[in-house]
């Protein structure tokens, strides 16, 4: 990619070119992340209600198309396409809780009052995969076809496989009324008690296995369910109405919700919840789904009225929210350490256009230190693709820096020898032109 313009290294970045920023990393297809001190937290997450459903709350999952699957502890499954239409996939089940997709699209269904996992598959079609639990809720499907499920009033955890056979494979004084159930980047299973505030750890693998040990206590006891985004693992309070990031070191910090009952959208810790319960993470939007049970405590206990219950969508800050403030502020090194704890805290979000598209604005601002900086670190990250040398050597060229220009250019040509825009670029260097 390159441009060919006159340029001022320093000139203040418009509002116009901000909003230009955000779209072009947004058609990037970037991720999100937060602040170096506290990445993916932040009063830019914002919470808003796609639909309302008549039923209360089980599990949620989000296929790879983006449409979420919801279940109503009662007889029924949802499918709800991502903009609010909703439509039942299954019923005649009996206590619909948690759920997970295989590769293939085929939903996992637990039954908690049927004690069974039932296989609801994309047509709408039901068969028993596995019976003979102890209330079963939280579902993990491995690659290999292998299922792992909580046993809430059983307490312990079941390894089913391919074919339904269900082995008890761990127990432990740590659970209590396990529920909500994923896998970690790591590889081992993480474990949401509904009773207490215990986030627990499961080894799967190797001669540690069916061993659980505590990962994190949440202050406030009454979980529900939890979902991975990269490395922070987001866990619904039930009983606080919030929704808490795990870090992998532990740290617990609520980043959804007062704490007061309600439905209100909006900002961060701005907003209010009602007992949300499921949770899942849509990758093709960057974006977490979770389920509320809209009926207060009192209506519940009285069977006043029937269940009701919403789905709604937390959207994440977007990488812009961590590079736009300090660009704007001029703060480059801040800008690139905060691009750092970004990818670090959201492994694979990130492409080699996610920068390239921030840095060429930059230079189109006559900011081209800023732009070297970001480039800089595009080709620390992707050192193999030609493109991002080619960039650097741009910014760099721009900057009076034509030493380090030619080799940039030198750089991408022996990633792609017949690179036009290096190759022309790099014989106007040489030429003195």
């Amino acid at each position: 990619m390159s441009i060919r313009r006159s340029v001022r290294r320093r000139r203040p970045i418009a509002p116009s070119l901000v909003l230009a920023v955000v779209a072009a990393a947004f058609l990037a297809g970037v991720g999100s992340a937060q602040d170096p001190a506290a990445a993916g937290r932040s009063s830019d997450i914002t919470l808003e209600t796609v639909t309302a459903l008549d039923g209360a709350v089980g599990g949620v999952a989000v296929d790879a198309l983006g449409w979420i699957y919801v279940a109503d502890f009662g007889e029924r499954v949802w499918k709800i396409d991502p903009f609010g239409k909703v439509e039942v996939l299954a019923d005649s089940l009996y206590g619909t809780s948690g759920n997970a997709l295989d590769s293939a699209g085929v939903l996992y269904q637990s039954s908690f009052y049927g004690d069974q996992i039932h296989r609801i598959h994309r047509d709408g079609s039901v068969e028993l995969f596995a019976s003979g639990l102890e209330g079963p809720v939280g579902v993990v499907v491995l690659d290999d076809g292998t299922v792992f499920a909580t046993n809430c009033r059983g307490n312990w955890i079941a390894r089913i496989t391919a074919d339904g056979a269900v082995e008890r494979f761990a127990e432990s004084e740590l659970l209590s009324c396990p529920n909500g159930l994923a896998r970690g980047p790591d590889g081992s299973l993480y474990i949401v008690n509904f009773n207490g505030g215990n986030v627990l750890r499961l080894t799967i693998d190797g001669e540690n296995a069916g061993a659980i040990e505590r990962f994190a206590t949440i202050p406030q006891p009454g979980l529900g369910h939890g979902a991975f985004v990269g490395t922070a693992f987001y866990v619904t309070g039930f009983r606080s109405n919030r929704v808490f990031r795990i870090d992998p070191d532990g740290t617990v910090q609520p980043v959804i919700g007062s704490g007061a009952f309600g439905e209100d959208d909006g900002v961060g810790l701005e907003v209010t919840m009602a007992s949300p319960n499921g949770i899942a993470y849509d990758a093709r939007r960057d974006a977490l789904y979770v389920n509320d049970y809209r009926l207060p405590w009192p209506q519940r206990l009285a069977f006043a009225e029937p269940p009701h219950s919403a789905l709604r969508r937390i959207r994440l800050p977007s990488l812009n929210d961590v590079l736009v403030p300090r660009i704007e502020a001029g703060d480059v090194e801040g800008a690139v350490a905060a691009a750092r704890a970004f990818r670090a805290d959201r492994p694979g979000r990130v492409n080699l256009l996610s920068l390239n598209a921030v840095g060429y604005r930059l230079l189109q601002a006559g900011d081209v230190e800023a732009a070297v900086a970001l480039f800089q670190l595009n080709t620390e990250w992707f050192p193999g693709e030609a493109n991002p040398w080619d960039s650097l050597g741009e910014a760099l060229a721009l900057a009076g820096r034509r030493d380090e220009a030619i080799r940039a250019y030198e750089t991408a040509l022996e990633r792609a020898p017949e690179m036009p825009t290096a190759l022309q670029a790099l014989e106007r260097l040489r030429s003195g032109d």
